[in-house]
């Protein structure tokens, strides 16, 4: 598999990719790779901003937190967190509406999503987040007013991830990244995923580029349960061994209630909490995410039928969807 999976990564690198890991997990067995080869070659240390695999993270401290009876799926927002508050025009949301994005709130604010866009498409080069203030990020927030009620359309949101994140912070009375060390990475041993990467890891956090290989900043913004943690192979390749397999203790149960469908976006779509699960014919049913920042792109999924599972993250804005579906589904083929 090893040969395999170097000679697949070779033909994705060709995409215009600067630095690619891949892990796939086939039963009992786990592999890893790096591309390109050479003297200093990206490993499974390597760090790399993961995006919106994050909000996988953040449905597994919601079922953490219902199963302690913490919280409530049907709680509203505000119950935990009651500022800053968007200006609902109908009711506010729960807190599975958030988590399943069917709370009626856009993307990033208002504010932030022209600049998101025109950074994004190389028309800027100033970062949309930078010199924001969190007082300034707060008044955003509240300028939102949805026209929708919540409990309708799938309308994918960060902002509601994220919110939902620090709902379940406020509750527990830490930071986000603290909650989330206590009740699911330290119980599974992911010692290098962070959103503040320690000293002593810097030197394996990769830098991202552009699509066309333009130096891009980190990742900084005042959602971080939407889309801040780093990660590497080592430890993404823990957390889906974990998920095909829930252990019986923390955080094992909450892992298994996070991977079940709460919404359906159509017939072969549907929602857990933040996760995706597609159900495409003549395949298996695969759990899934994927993350993208401003210079990586990230995807990690899981099939449970078939005990498969993968992670593909590049520090290049370049999808890696395609091939890592196909290691999940295909048990290692991509092409």
């Amino acid at each position: 598999m090893h040969e395999e999976l170097d000679s697949q990564l070779a033909k994705l690198a060709g995409r215009g990719h600067r630095a690619l890991v891949a892990g796939v997990i086939r039963g009992t067995e786990r592999v890893w790779r790096g591309w390109p080869a050479g003297a200093d070659p990206p490993d499974e240390r390597s760090l790399f901003e993961i995006g919106s695999i994050t909000k996988a993270f953040t449905g597994v401290l919601l079922a953490d937190m219902c199963l302690r009876g913490e919280v409530a799926l049907e709680d509203p927002l505000s119950r935990h967190l009651p500022e800053p508050s968007p200006a609902w025009r109908r009711r506010e949301p729960t807190l599975l509406e958030l988590a399943t994005h069917r709370s009626a709130l856009p993307n990033t604010p208002k504010g932030m999503s022209r600049r998101e866009l025109l950074y994004s498409l190389g028309l800027s080069e100033r970062d949309p987040w930078a010199g924001l203030s969190e007082p300034g990020y707060e008044r955003l927030v509240t300028r939102e007013s949805p026209r929708r009620a919540p409990g309708g359309g799938i309308r994918y949101s960060s902002m509601a991830v994220g919110l939902l994140g620090d709902a379940l912070a406020a509750r527990a009375d830490k930071t986000y990244e603290e909650l989330l060390a206590e009740r699911v990475l330290e119980p599974l041993g992911m010692a290098a995923t962070a959103i503040e990467v320690a000293p002593h890891s810097l030197a394996h956090l990769l830098p991202g580029h552009s699509r066309r290989g333009r130096p891009r900043p980190p990742i900084q913004d005042f959602m971080p349960a939407a889309g801040s943690l780093r990660s590497n192979a080592e430890d993404m390749l823990r957390f889906l061994a974990a998920c095909l397999e829930p252990p019986a203790g923390p955080p094992g149960p909450a892992l298994g209630l996070a991977q079940k469908a709460h919404a359906r976006i159509g017939k072969r779509l549907e929602i857990g909490l933040c996760w995706m699960i597609s159900n495409r014919p003549r395949r298996p049913r695969v759990v899934w995410h994927n993350g993208g920042t401003w210079g990586f792109r990230s995807f990690a999924g899981f099939a449970p039928e078939r005990r498969t599972a993968a992670i593909v993250m590049t520090n290049t804005a370049r999808s890696v969807d395609r091939p890592g579906f196909r290691l999940v589904e295909q048990g290692g083929a991509v092409g």
